[in-house]
């Protein structure tokens, strides 16, 4: 039985149609060409969903597809823009978020908003302040989560505040304060959120949502089985409008773990992890993402290339900053993929010396507590592979000294030219005789501009599509897929583990040869 209710997903480079359900409720995608079944969407949706993702950044939104979404607003049905979907309804948000002057990227003019740089990446609670379709109670609580770098909202003209979020983080910092996170226009027909998962953890909206478009239960059904076909649909492309496609399916086996941290950041851990989480995908896994620390951000353009959501435990708590404990975040992610990706935050050691707050404060203490098997990230752009090397040499005396488990090395950003074989010799039985494997030499790829730089300003289909050929050129992914383990779950005396890193610290560089009791 055909269904009466139609609801369309903007699908374009640079959407995030996997990140969230949407309520299972999308029976269709409006691609480049704003159509579906061949006439235009406007005809045949009653609803429009624009997803988070970097729409604004890509400027992929084009003008067919505007006028399709402009149309619809015009006729009273209903349009949703969640976080870059709000942007793409707002009148201009500035993208320039370290930039002296601010970066103007116009958008629709739906709503009469502007938006500026404002990072959140809380787990939040929020209460409905305004009516629309998507809520006619007043004051009601509902849950999400943020995860943008450009969220500070200006109302103006005739734009209504709906919803505002209670959120304890914001630019780094611990900032309890509210935001609006909702806004609409006057008729309420056209709505945009920051808090993204809202109609996938608060069931009374999606019954406002329904009895705003007159669906029984039954038709809702009808819907969601049409959504179940159209969301697998979606998960087989790599990225979007890629062409790219797994080639194999991997057998199942239980759950195995990677965690990659660097001597630093900007090293290009997010860059990499992208790449290669792709090129699992491609080789058939079920690739998961966790991040260590509460920039979920950082995740969030390997979840693009292999369609994943964000789900609680994409965080692993240290310190004031995250969501889950690694306890809950690990076996929650077990029990969905069977490969993981843990990606650290800075260097393994940042927050070790820290004892104001509680722990685990340090990826460090995350691996050693886990048993994880670690791929260290070296930055050679600065120092040249020869200072690279000596910092790594000691990055991995010093990890195994202190009990983890590192496996593997990528050299990023480097310089080859000169290179003999030799040479290349000479790095390999370096890091061999420390017990780590060379993974990669990633050449200097000099990525560093607006667009390519997930905490600033990031284009996920550049950025992904890049990643992923990285991955597949220069990285043993075979190699990997070996060191990766079962994580488990280690009782580590924390007080005596950062005891131990201050001895180990006094007696450098002495005792490189025995361990530090």
């Amino acid at each position: 039985m055909p269904i009466r209710r139609r609801i369309g997903l903007v699908y374009l480079p640079g959407a995030l149609p996997c990140f969230e359900d949407f309520g299972n409720l999308p029976t269709d995608l409006v691609g480049k060409d704003g159509q579906v079944d061949g006439k235009p969407a406007s005809d045949i949706l009653d609803m429009m969903i624009i997803p988070g993702g970097s729409l604004i950044e890509s400027q992929s939104v084009n003008p067919v597809v505007s006028r399709e979404i402009l149309k619809m607003a015009d006729a009273g049905k209903f349009i949703l823009g969640i976080c870059s979907g709000l942007q793409v309804l707002a009148k201009r948000t500035d993208v320039g978020r370290l930039s002296t002057v601010p970066i103007v990227r116009e958008g629709l003019g739906l709503i009469d908003v502007e938006v500026q740089p404002l990072v959140c990446t809380d787990q939040v609670n929020a209460h409905v302040v305004g009516k629309s379709f998507l809520s006619d109670i007043i004051d009601k609580e509902v849950l999400g989560f943020h995860c943008h770098t450009y969220g500070k909202v200006i109302l103006q003209g005739d734009s209504r505040s709906v919803l505002v979020s209670h959120v304890q983080r914001v630019n780094y910092r611990k900032m309890p304060q509210d935001l609006v996170s909702g806004v609409a226009n006057r008729e309420g027909n056209v709505v945009g959120v920051f808090v993204h998962a809202l109609l996938d953890r608060n069931p009374i909206l999606i019954e406002s949502l329904m009895e705003a478009l007159d669906v029984n239960q039954v038709e809702l059904e009808e819907i969601r089985k049409v959504n179940a076909k159209l969301v697998s649909g979606i998960k087989g492309e790599i990225g979007i409008n890629t062409n790219i496609y797994p080639t194999s399916v991997a057998v199942k086996k239980s759950p195995v773990m990677v965690l990659v941290t660097a001597l630093g950041s900007g090293s290009g851990k997010t860059f990499l992890v992208t790449g290669m989480a792709g090129a699992l995908k491609r080789r058939g896994y079920n690739v998961g993402l966790i991040k260590i620390g509460g920039d979920v951000r950082d995740s969030v353009p390997a979840l693009y290339l292999v369609k994943g959501s964000m789900q609680s435990f994409a965080s692993i708590k240290i310190g004031e900053s995250g969501w889950l404990s690694m306890q809950e975040a690990i076996s929650q992610a077990c029990g969905v993929h069977d490969f993981l990706f843990v990606e650290g935050a800075m260097s393994a050691f940042t927050g070790l010396l820290n004892g104001k707050i509680s722990r685990p404060a340090s990826t460090l203490e995350v691996a050693a507590s886990l048993g994880a098997s670690v791929i260290v990230i070296v930055t050679c752009d600065k120092e040249g592979v020869e200072g690279g090397l000596v910092n790594v040499l000691n990055y991995v005396n010093t990890l195994r000294l202190l009990g983890v488990n590192p496996v593997g090395v990528i050299l990023n950003k480097m310089s080859t030219s000169y290179l003999t074989e030799e040479d290349n010799l000479v790095i390999r039985q370096a890091l061999e005789n420390v017990g780590v494997r060379l993974l990669g030499v990633v050449p200097n790829m000099r990525f560093e501009r607006r667009g390519m730089i997930p905490e600033v300003e990031i284009c996920y289909n550049d950025f992904g599509v890049q990643a992923l050929d990285v991955a597949e050129r220069y990285i043993d992914l075979e190699r990997l897929v070996k060191l990766a383990k079962a994580p488990s779950q280690n009782s580590v005396d924390y007080a005596a583990f950062v005891e131990k890193f201050k001895k180990l610290l006094i007696n450098y560089p002495s005792n490189f040869s025995s361990r530090v009791e």
